[in-house]
């Protein structure tokens, strides 16, 4: 069974009446994969600002994009459900809609509205390791709010793991112990954001399916974050077959994405699979290698490894002292 306040993401054998969203080896799969997805977003996002000649400090531009790619993204979640599960799409109750509008707000709107005008103030490695916090204080919040998902040495091991491959990422990336409340502060508003949105998810998930709440709060903190640019002027904005390509691209990967993790919180410990987002500045940089043609260094390979080592402590059983 399925504990209601927190999934069970420690099994034994496995039960063949589970959904792939509830059986370990799928979950780490669609874990990852989620990572991978939001990483790859990192290089996507940069040669779309070039193709469509959005300078670095132009926010008005970056949050048109993040409004269109999102409210684009709800769409497709929508078409794909109107399919899937015909009349169920509708939205039954205005305590539904609430709470859709709610998560959008604070999920998609505020916490990228936040997250983009905080690292333009602050350097580009600071903003990395701040946002991953939001994947620390999740797991330390579950250990609270959960009964099933509690602290133990494996996690605590693990969280360092993690923290550490994101500081080696970004070591000599210009760290500083500078300080600005339009800068630092705003990504730690857009931290706090994300730590909200992620226990958010799973409570509603119990009650709305997750497609829906995906779909809905991607439209609706899309729209926020459109009417938020109106106040912008893009008269030098540019399509080019590629970015519209890249466009498509990045609306298609956080349809997916959100869908997916949403459902894995749906069924899991929050505390278990955020590991797993410790991943997504790692991969983040791999693909920029990849595409951007930017350096591989060592400290990129150290991370990963060090990431790779959090993610299977946390996700040891510490009774057995083994993989469950």
């Amino acid at each position: 069974m399925i504990a209601s306040d927190g999934g069970e993401f420690m099994t034994t054998p496995i039960d063949k009446t589970r959904n792939i969203f509830q059986r370990k080896g799928w979950v780490i799969i669609l874990a990852i994969f989620c990572s991978i997805l939001w990483g790859s977003a990192f290089p996507v996002l940069k040669i779309t600002y070039r193709e469509m000649n959005i300078a670095n400090g132009d926010l008005y531009g970056k949050i048109l994009i993040a409004g269109i790619r999102f409210f684009v993204a709800g769409l497709l979640i929508l078409i794909y459900a109107v399919f899937t599960m015909k009349e169920n799409i509708r939205i039954r109750s205005l305590k539904d809609f609430s709470r859709v509008f709610l998560l959008g707000l604070i999920q998609t709107s505020l916490n990228y509205f936040f997250f983009y005008n905080g690292l333009a103030n602050t350097t580009a490695s600071k903003g990395a390791i701040i946002n991953s916090l939001s994947n620390f204080l999740i797991i330390i919040l579950a250990h609270f709010v959960y009964r099933n998902d509690k602290l133990n040495h494996n996690k605590v091991y693990g969280i360092i793991f993690g923290l550490l491959g994101v500081l080696i990422v970004n070591l000599g990336t210009g760290l500083n112990l500078g300080f600005t409340f339009q800068g630092e502060g705003f990504m730690f508003i857009s931290v706090i954001t994300a730590v909200l949105s992620s226990f958010m998810v799973k409570s509603f998930s119990g009650t709305m399916h997750p497609v829906l709440l995906s779909a809905y709060q991607l439209i609706l903190g899309g729209l926020v974050l459109l009417i938020i640019a109106l106040g912008g002027s893009y008269d030098t904005l540019q399509m080019t077959p590629l970015a519209g390509g890249l466009f498509l691209y990045s609306s298609l990967l956080s349809a997916v994405a959100f869908t997916l993790w949403y459902t894995l919180l749906k069924y899991n410990k929050p505390g278990e699979i955020t590991m797993f987002r410790f991943l997504i500045p790692v991969s983040g940089s791999l693909l920029s290698v990849l595409f951007l043609k930017e350096k591989f260094t060592v400290n990129v390979a150290f991370s990963l490894a060090f990431i790779v080592i959090g993610i299977i402590l946390v996700n040891r059983d510490p009774k057995k002292g083994k993989e469950s």
